[in-house]
């Protein structure tokens, strides 16, 4: 959920912090492309990885509505 009044800085620093947990999980994806990790043991990681990018767009949906910069 988007918290209140939270600036620019703040919502970018969320979503470079679940890129990097998505970075961090790349390594199970390329397994399971592979072949090497079967689906049921990748199938947690892909929830993971979809609510990580979830939050990204709802991230970058609540930077689109702020107003901009220098605008007074």
């Amino acid at each position: 959920m988007p918290k209140a009044t939270r600036t620019r800085d703040e919502i970018q620093m969320e979503i470079n912090n679940y890129r990097q947990l998505l970075n961090q999980t790349d390594y199970k994806a390329l397994k399971h492309a592979d072949g090497v990790l079967s689906d049921e043991d990748y199938a947690e990681t892909l929830e993971q990885r979809e609510s990580f990018r979830l939050r990204i767009n709802e991230c970058e949906a609540e930077l689109a509505a702020l107003p901009e910069e220098g605008i007074a």
